[in-house]
């Protein structure tokens, strides 16, 4: 779908947009997974995690689509509250060459810093653990 999509615009690809992709991608991949495992997390403390996960699940089908289909209530959701319009968005202007550096480290940071706070939290979580049979 992407090697179409490219085809159809007419534009080609270069070596640098293909690294900043792959860069995103990666970044984006690691976002998810840190907001997914502090929700995974919340599940020491809390009994009914699952409509908390079905609510994010919803979020990250909307992010498949461009974020200006969207109004900007559900924009800003997307992109500081559940930060799926990063990791979904932000590939894709790479790779068309619309991708400003300021974004891209900017997406490196929050990769990192979701990354540490989830582990944080995770090992937080693993500490205060009893069991269910406790």
């Amino acid at each position: 779908m992407l090697s179409t999509a490219l085809a159809r615009l007419g534009k080609g690809v270069g070596g640098l947009q293909v690294i900043l992709f792959a860069g995103t991608l990666l970044t984006g991949g690691i976002i998810v997974y840190s907001f997914w495992l502090i929700l995974a997390t919340l599940c020491f403390w809390l009994i009914r995690v699952e409509n908390i996960l079905v609510i994010f699940q919803s979020m990250y089908e909307a992010g498949r689509w461009p974020m200006s289909l969207y109004p900007s209530w559900l924009r800003f959701a997307l992109t500081f509250l559940v930060p799926i319009a990063v990791a979904t968005t932000v590939p894709a202007q790479a790779l068309s060459g619309r991708l400003h550096w300021q974004t891209f480290a900017g997406m490196i940071g929050l990769a990192v810093v979701m990354s540490v706070v989830s582990r944080i939290f995770w090992r937080i979580g693993i500490r205060h653990y009893s069991g269910a049979s406790a």
